[in-house]
């Protein structure tokens, strides 16, 4: 059988499944090919943001429109759990698949089902990017843009899927439940990836910080036991909810110098609005933190995500998330516009903001990140912030 998959436009933890999935096809005695001459088309979908969802029911509905009588499609991912109905509206006989190989072994009646996992993802990068990437290497040697670029130099650790919250906004906690590896096996595939001369490391989770709660583990010995291997390497954490920062082993974890970038979602300045998110720490507790982790290992980068627009954000609420980023306590701001996801608490409530508000909001946080990085004199922040890696 021959097989297409469409495996881009999606976070990092999507796009290794995506390689995994290749991996059981092959494995099986399928064969990669183009979209034109596959049997089954497999496309691995988001739905992270309305305007993530909407770019996939268009590409979906374009595959269904053009394919040949012949070709069958699949969905996979987060779409296919999160939003089904929109699927089945273009065309019931899709197949809806969620993010667990097993379904395919089934569907497929696989037989070879034991590989490794995913560790790189391959990235054709634009003219741009490359050029961005030459200068680095000549020029800045910063890890963190090495860390944007190089997705194929990259060792990614896929250490869990799913997560404990219930954000009132996130509809991705309806497609998937935790499920962690076991730390020997990961310490195993970091001393692999060191002997494979691989240099920076990423932790990849839909929630780094509650690794482990399922099996009697925790992300803070899975972190001392990579932390303290022999080699020189670089790693990366995504995905590590503030809330984690509160553990009295994180920070002393987290300043190690073999960090060198952490992603943590804040998600507002508001204490009122994190709590109608239902993000359960302290906003104030966490910046400190976050300013000793910055103090005790000054070359660290810490990226946060910011939700503009939420329901019920006055100005008052978004002044809070406004003079955090003017603060400079962040090297990297992905901004966010809100959007109803469904089925979703934060859907229903009352307050919504129009989107003139939200895009003059979110304008107002670009050039206070623009202005931060101006008095720094740091080119490389302004590419990881606006460079459109």
């Amino acid at each position: 059988m021959r097989f297409y998959i469409f495996n881009s436009q999606i976070c990092m933890r999507l796009k290794l499944f995506g390689e995994d999935l290749k991996k059981l096809f092959i494995l099986n005695g399928w064969e990669e090919t183009s979209l034109e001459t596959a049997d089954y088309i497999f496309i691995n979908s988001c739905s992270f943001l309305k305007s993530k969802e909407d770019f996939f029911i268009k590409k979906i509905g374009g595959y269904d429109f053009s394919k040949k009588r012949s070709q069958k499609i699949f969905v996979f991912g987060c779409l296919s759990s999160s939003n089904p109905s929109r699927i089945e509206a273009i065309n019931k006989e899709i197949v809806l698949f969620g993010r667990g190989l097993e379904q395919f072994v089934e569907y497929f009646k696989f037989k070879k089902t034991d590989f490794s996992c995913s560790y790189t993802s391959v990235e054709k990068l634009s003219f741009y990017k490359q050029f961005l990437s030459f200068m680095n290497f000549f020029l800045w040697q910063n890890p963190n843009i090495d860390y944007r670029l190089k997705r194929d130099k990259i060792f990614h650790l896929k250490i869990s899927e799913g997560c404990l919250g219930n954000c009132s906004y996130c509809s991705e906690k309806f497609t998937t439940k935790l499920k962690s590896r076991k730390i020997n096996n990961l310490i195993f595939e970091f001393k692999e990836g060191i002997k494979r001369g691989f240099s920076i490391f990423c932790f990849n989770s839909d929630d780094t910080s509650v690794f482990g709660r399922d099996n009697d583990e925790n992300i803070y010995d899975l972190l001392a036991g990579v932390l303290n291997l022999n080699g020189d390497f670089l790693l990366a954490v995504t995905e590590f909810n503030p809330g984690g920062l509160l553990d009295e082993r994180a920070v002393d974890l987290l300043t190690s110098s073999k960090i060198c970038y952490i992603t943590l979602p804040i998600q507002s300045g508001s204490q009122k609005i994190l709590d109608k998110m239902n993000r359960c720490y302290n906003i104030n507790e966490i910046i400190d933190k976050i300013l000793l982790i910055k103090k005790l290992n000054p070359l660290v980068k810490i990226n946060t995500h910011l939700i503009v627009g939420f329901p019920g954000e006055t100005d008052f609420d978004f002044d809070k998330t406004l003079s955090l980023v003017k603060s400079g306590v962040f090297d990297r701001v992905k901004i966010f516009k809100y959007s109803n996801r469904p089925f979703t608490k934060a859907s229903k409530f009352i307050g919504k903001i129009s989107e003139e508000i939200k895009d003059k909001r979110v304008r107002m946080i670009k050039k206070a990140i623009l202005l931060n990085i101006i008095k720094k004199g740091s080119f490389p922040d302004f590419i990881l912030n606006f460079g459109g890696i």
